[in-house]
C-alpha cells in the first residue's frame, strides 16, 4: 500500500521547526477526520444493503465487517483527541521559552505519525472489504436512472 507520510524522508522529524511540525499534524487531524466520514459512509452502506446482503454474503463476514467498523471509529476519536493534545503541547512550546525534553516530544511526534499511517491503512483495508461485499448487491440492482448516460 501506499504511504501515508508526508513529510520529507530523512531526519525531518529531527530538524523541523516547532511551526512545520503543527502544519504537519494538523494535516494528519484532517486526514483523520476525513476518514471518520468514509467510516460512518461505509457504515451507512451496509445499513442501506444489510437485508440483501444477509441473502447474499456470510452473516459473520457482515458481523464482522460492523465490529471492524465500530473499532476504527473508536480508534479514530482516540486518534483525534492525541493529536489534538499533541497540537496543543506545540503551541505551548511555540508560546513559552520553556525547555521541554524536544527530543522525547520529537520522538512522540514520529510515534503518532506512526499511529495515524496504521491507522489510514485500517480504513483503506475497511473499505475495500465494504465494496467487496455490497458490489455484488449493486451489480443486480437495476439502475433506476441513467444518470451517467446524460
Amino acid at each position: 500500500m501506499i504511504s501515508f507520510r508526508t513529510r520529507p524522508k530523512g531526519k525531518y522529524i529531527q530538524q523541523a521547526s516547532w511551526q512545520d511540525l503543527y502544519i504537519l499534524t494538523e494535516k494528519w487531524e484532517h486526514a483523520i477526520e476525513f476518514q471518520v466520514q468514509e467510516i460512518e459512509f461505509l457504515e451507512r452502506l451496509i445499513e442501506a444493503y444489510f437485508i440483501k446482503l444477509l441473502l447474499q454474503e456470510n452473516l459473520d463476514d457482515l458481523i464482522m465487517l460492523q465490529r471492524d467498523l465500530a473499532t476504527a471509529h473508536t480508534q479514530a476519536k482516540r486518534l483525534l483527541e492525541r493529536t489534538q493534545i499533541h497540537m496543543t503541547h506545540i503551541i505551548d512550546l511555540l508560546d513559552s521559552s520553556l525547555a521541554l525534553d524536544a527530543e522525547a516530544f520529537r520522538t512522540q511526534h514520529a510515534v503518532l505519525e506512526d499511529h495515524t499511517s496504521d491507522f489510514v491503512d485500517v480504513v483503506k483495508q475497511l473499505r475495500f472489504s465494504a465494496f467487496k461485499l455490497t458490489k455484488s448487491v449493486l451489480d443486480k440492482d437495476k439502475p433506476k436512472f441513467l444518470w451517467k448516460y446524460n
